[in-house]
């Protein structure tokens, strides 16, 4: 594994990644449902990324639910980065979307 990867996070805070406890402990409608339809959308997306992800090649552990929601963590614990990046470069976050 290289080097980087052991500096980052092993989990991340985010909605998608809340399981029926922790969507529950939200009490709110509105916050619960918001939470089980980040949870939806990311095993969505995650299907519709599967066969391609089988395609390269990928190893089982990288192939699950659990690793795409890591990823999907890491990069957008990153964004902010590269939006500041992009700024002090000149581009426009709205021209990166």
């Amino acid at each position: 594994m290289h080097p980087y990867f052991l500096h980052l996070p092993r989990s991340y805070s985010i909605l998608a990644a809340f399981g029926e406890l922790e969507t529950q402990a939200l009490q709110v409608d509105y916050a619960i449902w918001a939470a089980q339809k980040a949870v939806t959308k990311a095993k969505y997306e995650w299907e519709q990324a599967f066969t391609l992800m089988k395609e390269l090649k990928l190893k089982p552990p990288l192939l699950t639910f659990r690793a795409w929601i890591w990823a999907t963590g890491t990069a957008l614990d990153l964004k902010p980065n590269y939006v500041r990046a992009w700024a002090n470069m000149g581009i426009s976050y709205a021209n990166q979307v």
